[in-house]
C-alpha cells in the first residue's frame, strides 16, 4: 500500500516544479540563444561611420554654368539656366498658340504692352477680313540662347526656337488660303524676354519678336 506522506510530497514537488516553469516561461524557437544575441548599436558610433562614408564617397562635380547663364546669375543669384529654357520653350508655345486663336487675355501679363500692340493689331485685321489661324504644335526641336546682356535697369535674353508646326489661315468659307493641313514647317524664330534687376518676380516678359537667320 502507498504512503500517503510520500504521496504528499512527490504531489508537492510537482506543484512547485510547474509554479517555477510558469514564472521563468520557456525558451521557445523565437529566442534567440545568449550567443546569437546582436548588440544594439551606438548611436555615436553609428553617425561616425556615416559621416566616413560620407567623405569617402566620391563628389559628382557641378556642371559649369554656360557663360551666357553666368552673366545673368550675377545679378540673379542661383539662376537655374536649365529652368528657364524649358520655361521659355513652355511660354513660345502658349504665346504663339493664343496669338492663333487670337485669345490674348491669358498672355497679357507675359507679353510687353509694345508687343502686344503688334499681336492686337494683327488680330484684329484677322477678324475683320473673315480669316482664321491655326497652330498646331508638333515640338520644340530646340531653344538656343543667342545672348544675355544686362540693359539699362533690365536683363535681356534673346532665344532662338526652332520648331515644327502645322499653320493654317482660312477664310470665312473655310477655304485654306494659308499653309497646308498636312504638311508639317520648320519655323525658326527669334525672341527675346527681359526681367527687371532686382525683381522679385519669377516670369521673364517678351519684349521683342523676330524671324531667326535660317
Amino acid at each position: 500500500m502507498n504512503d500517503p506522506v510520500l504521496i504528499f510530497f512527490i504531489a508537492l514537488a510537482a506543484f512547485l516544479s510547474y509554479q517555477l516553469f510558469s514564472v521563468l516561461g520557456s525558451r521557445g524557437g523565437h529566442e534567440p540563444k545568449e550567443g546569437d544575441r546582436v548588440a544594439s548599436p551606438d548611436p555615436a558610433a553609428e553617425q561616425a561611420r556615416a559621416a566616413q562614408q560620407a567623405e569617402q564617397t566620391p563628389q559628382r562635380p557641378q556642371e559649369p554654368l554656360p557663360a551666357w547663364a553666368s552673366t545673368v546669375a550675377e545679378y540673379y543669384p542661383g539662376f537655374d539656366h536649365k529652368g528657364f529654357l524649358e520655361g521659355a520653350k513652355s511660354a513660345y508655345e502658349m504665346i504663339v498658340q493664343s496669338f492663333a486663336r487670337g485669345d490674348l487675355g491669358r498672355i497679357r501679363n507675359f507679353v510687353d504692352p509694345e508687343v502686344m500692340k503688334t499681336f492686337e493689331v494683327a488680330v484684329t485685321g484677322r477678324q475683320n477680313a473673315g480669316q482664321s489661324m491655326s497652330v498646331t504644335f508638333i515640338g520644340v526641336e530646340d531653344a538656343e540662347v543667342v545672348s544675355a546682356e544686362k540693359r539699362s535697369e533690365h536683363i535681356e535674353i534673346v532665344v532662338d526656337f526652332r520648331s515644327d508646326q502645322t499653320r493654317v489661315v482660312t477664310d470665312s468659307d473655310g477655304t485654306v488660303i494659308e499653309g497646308d493641313p498636312n504638311r508639317i514647317d520648320l519655323v525658326r524664330d527669334r525672341w527675346t524676354f527681359s526681367r527687371p534687376l532686382g525683381s522679385r518676380d519669377p516670369n521673364w516678359t517678351l519684349t521683342a519678336t523676330d524671324g531667326a537667320a535660317a
